[in-house]
């Protein structure tokens, strides 16, 4: 047909905006009045508004406005944290579905998305065979993959966008508003200004920001020294990711100028940034010359003058004492496949530009000694970046955002930087062979993850202590070797060291039966009645409780084989043929699978971590408690659940329960477990509470001598709380006043409470409230054998289930604190019992009903009364010391085929 053109090709943009309703057309006609006449005001934006820098909604128009307002060359502008938000607040799986259609869509339309370089770059999502265009929008960008070899998401993200929000794809904010606005995609080639170096003689002002963490809540002695030498040099401000009493924060007085412990979650860039934000101040920093970042994953060798005197003569605008090129997960990049150690210069003048094409940016100056000049210092961008840093999904996220991050974001600034070591290694260096040929090149520190860990398998590492020695004769290789037995995983320590080097220069490494072939092996292997395995608790990693108590009672018989299989915390046991191995090591797995009689805490699987067959060995399941709570099938699992459970139940030889009653509660929830296989023995670890002390193992007994002398004349009152998967809304606030009514109660009883947080309880939500009102820490990493403080304890407070049953065992008061009662009890898991009925002293909902117990926590009412006696006998058949010796006889029972129940 004559003057029939073919249909104009649509903008792209048009659907993407209508679909996800990013454009405001009201507002956008009421901030742009040249709009008001349009007949379209989306077509008079696209046209327009994109051009002249107006954007589609207020929060893109923020965005452009704080560009606007800034200083900085247009490559430094980014957004203020907090400008854009979520707009729409927690999405639907529906809407957030829809918003990813869309956003594909528009990428696709446009074209800046490279399917073929993406599956190319990214072999997991190849192998999965996943819309790579569709996984980019729903988890690709967040996890910093690039979705074409010219476009960087992380430089592009922490350039133009607010890098603490996750408000925006930057592909997607490319597409709408960077390509109009000639937004960059990438670091212009490198080509630094020159440095700065301090002139011979001149001392510069060095302020230090250190990062801490310790597990168990101690400045180890390895700190101290670290931070003694730091202090020679700088102004040391400390903050330890987690709770520290104030005592241990103390040791590091002398050498700081300030100390903190508080919970973030987002490891040393989390310290580091609230150290800058909050506790010091970026205009206190400013002052000085130099800012160091440092934290406490190294042994401190040698002293820093060297490295301070070399860097201080070498002209950088920032600097670190390593660079690495390459992760473990990307170690098959050909650009990391270099053998010899390449000179910093000609990285810096030929290779470093290249590094810009891999498909994931994986150079970096070691972000754990950290030094920038003021050159840097003054970089809004640099402050910014450090002030965003938040807990990220995984730590390689942290890893990719914050230490690879603020390396690409300094040279993306044209920031010129050295490095100690000037030669870049293959791979991260301080964790392969190359460690001990940097430390004689004057290399300060040793990571202890190189000992702990050995991810790139480094031979012969188990004489590491004569190494060291070798190269640097002053170093205090004892103090490390104490801290690394303390923290480091035990497992993971044992694998280190028994990677050895053959004859003919080959790593051997040990290797564990997996999958098919372990099951294989299972059924091939011959299993002795004998041989009894304990393996350690599948959540704390600890021998303590019931297993403790059997082992105890069977450890000086040298007919039986013991065989404790350890986890991450190091085990030490003495007795007549006991074995001490990893589970996770081939000598475990060569025990384990000749152990006829396995005892478990929670279940087979969960307990031995291998498929082995419950026809083969016989799980006797000691289970950890007495429970008040609903479990299993007799609480409010989901179905899905339930088969989990069922199938983890039915490889239960037996049960062990505390008392008739215990035993039909036991029964409804190890479904399908029948009533005959629960054996009514007692809980071993109540065997604890009750025997005179000459009978008790000599750990308990030091144990119980060192927490009498802590409590010396006071009174002990345990506090006991227990866990909510919610726990930082779950965990009861205590208000100043109701604190200060606590204070004036052991001051006027003499008392003391003793406050052992849950297990799981790792932000320590009990003891950093009450810590101000000296109570001791009873922590587990104390006090490992809970029973020692039932034997203490005067009195408990609790909600926590079994710690209650048990310490009925003493006679003594118990209060319940169920401030939340109501919801616990009736909407999430429900109770076995009416609490008022089966504890014989008061259940407390609220802290005013929680006061009236404490003045009657020590004038007897209940104790000695026959409603405490009946009580009691609801959850104990028999009140003696013998519950091990009963399950030991029960298991020798299986021998021959018969029961003593």
């Amino acid at each position: 047909m004559a003057g029939v053109g073919p249909s104009p090709v649509p903008d792209p943009r048009v659907a993407f905006l209508c679909d996800t309703g990013w454009f405001d057309a009201g507002w956008y006609v009421q901030g742009c009045p040249a709009a008001r006449n349009a007949q379209d005001p989306l077509v008079h934006y696209l046209e327009h508004g994109v051009r002249e820098g107006l954007g589609p909604n207020a929060w893109i128009d923020a965005l452009h406005r704080v560009h606007d307002a800034m200083a900085d060359p247009p490559v430094t502008r980014g957004l203020a944290a907090g400008v854009i938000v979520d707009r729409a607040g927690p999405q639907t799986e529906a809407a957030a579905a829809r918003q990813v259609d869309s956003e594909a869509a528009l990428l696709d339309a446009c074209g800046l998305f490279d399917a073929r370089w993406y599956l190319q770059h990214n072999p997991d999502v190849a192998e999965a065979e996943l819309d790579p265009l569709r996984h980019f929008c729903e988890h690709g960008w967040r996890e910093l993959r690039k979705p074409r070899s010219d476009f960087d998401v992380w430089w592009y993200w922490v350039t133009y966008l607010d890098p603490a929000q996750e408000a925006v794809n930057p592909l997607v904010h490319y597409a709408l508003v960077g390509c109009a606005a000639g937004y960059a995609t990438r670091p212009e080639p490198y080509a630094p200004r020159p440095g700065t170096a301090w002139p011979a003689g001149y001392r510069p002002r060095r302020v230090c920001l250190f990062a801490g963490y310790d597990r168990d809540g101690l400045v180890d002695d390895y700190v101290v020294a670290y931070v003694r030498e730091l202090s020679r040099h700088a102004d040391v401000y400390y903050l330890a990711d987690g709770f520290m009493p104030k005592a241990e924060l103390d040791k590091l007085a002398p050498y700081t100028q300030g100390r903190w412990a508080e919970r973030h979650g987002a490891y040393d860039f989390g310290s580091w940034s609230a150290l800058a934000k909050d506790h010091v101040g970026w205009e206190e920093i400013g002052r000085y010359d130099e800012l160091l970042l440092v934290n406490d994953s190294g042994y401190l060798l040698r002293p820093l003058d060297g490295v301070f005197a070399r860097m201080d003569a070498t002209a950088c605008d920032w600097w670190g004492l390593q660079a690495t090129k390459g992760l473990a997960r990307t170690r098959d990049n050909p650009a990391n496949l270099f053998d010899r150690p390449i000179p910093l210069q000609e990285v810096k003048g030929r290779l470093l530009d290249g590094f810009e094409s891999d498909a994931l940016y994986d150079f970096l100056v070691g972000s754990y000694f950290l030094i920038f000049r003021q050159q840097v210092l003054g970089d809004t961008g640099f402050r910014r970046l450090l002030n965003s840093v938040k807990p990220q999904r995984g730590k390689l996220q942290t890893i990719q955002k914050y230490e690879i991050g603020v390396t690409h974001y300094l040279i993306g600034r044209q920031f010129d930087f050295a490095t100690f070591i000037d030669k870049l290694h293959p791979f991260h260096p301080i964790f392969t062979e190359h460690y001990f040929k940097l430390v004689r090149e004057g290399f300060p520190l040793l990571k202890r993850y190189l000992l702990s860990n050995n991810h790139y398998d480094v031979p012969d590492l188990s004489n590491w202590k004569e190494r060291i020695l070798g190269l640097v004769p002053e170093a205090d290789v004892e103090m490390f070797e104490r801290n690394l037995l303390r923290v480091a995983d035990d497992d993971k320590l044992r694998r280190s060291f028994a990677i050895t080097e053959n004859e003919y220069g080959e790593v051997v490494a040990p290797r564990l039966l997996e999958g098919g072939e372990l099951v294989e092996a299972d059924q091939a292997t011959p299993k002795y009645d004998h041989w009894w395995a304990f393996p350690v608790c599948a959540y704390d990693h600890t021998f303590a409780g019931n297993e403790r108590a059997v082992f105890e009672e069977v450890k000086a018989d040298p007919s039986i084989k013991k065989i404790i299989l350890t986890r991450s915390k190091r085990i030490e046991a003495d007795g007549e043929n006991v074995v001490v191995a990893p589970l996770r090591s081939p000598e475990g797995q060569y025990h384990l699978l000749r152990a006829r009689q396995v005892f478990v805490k929670h279940g087979p699987r969960i307990n031995t971590g291998y498929p082995l067959s419950a026809e083969l060995h016989n799980f006797i399941n000691l289970w950890h408690g007495i429970p008040l709570k609903r479990f299993g099938y007799a609480g409010l699992e989901s179905p899905q659940m339930l088969r989990t459970i069922a199938a983890e139940n039915e490889g239960c030889r037996a049960v062990v329960c505390s008392s008739a009653m215990d035993r039909l509660a036991m029964t409804a929830a190890f479904y399908p477990l029948d009533y005959g296989k629960f054996w009514c023995t007692g809980l071993p670890r109540n065997d604890f509470i009750l025997r005179p002390a000459e009978g008790m193992p000599d750990d308990f007994r030091e144990e119980e001598a060192r927490l009498k002398a802590e409590v010396g004349n006071r009174t002990l009152v345990l506090y006991l709380p227990t866990f909510r998967n919610d726990q930082t809304e779950g965990a009861y606030r205590f208000s100043g006043e109701e604190l200060a009514w606590l204070a004036d109660w052991q001051r006027r009883h003499d008392a003391v409470l003793g406050v052992r947080e849950h297990m799981a309880d790792t932000g320590q939500s009990y003891l950093r409230q009450l810590s101000q009102l000296g109570v001791l820490d009873l922590s587990s990493r104390r006090y490992p054998n809970i029973e020692v403080l039932y034997r203490v304890g005067a009195a408990l407070i609790s909600d926590y289930s079994s710690c209650m049953v048990d310490f009925l065992l003493t006679g003594r008061s118990v209060v319940s604190f169920a401030y939340d009662h109501e919801r616990y009890a009736n909407r999430e898991r429900g109770l076995f019992y009416d609490l008022e009925q089966v504890l014989p002293g008061p259940v407390c909902r609220t802290f005013g009903e929680l006061t009236a117990a404490f003045d009657h926590l020590f004038d007897g009412r209940g104790v000695a009364s026959d409603d405490y006696g009946w009580k009691r006998s609801l959850f104990f058949d028999r009140v003696d010391d013998g519950n091990a010796w009963r399950v030991a006889k029960e298991v020798r029972y299986l021998y021959r085929g018969a029961s003593g129940t």
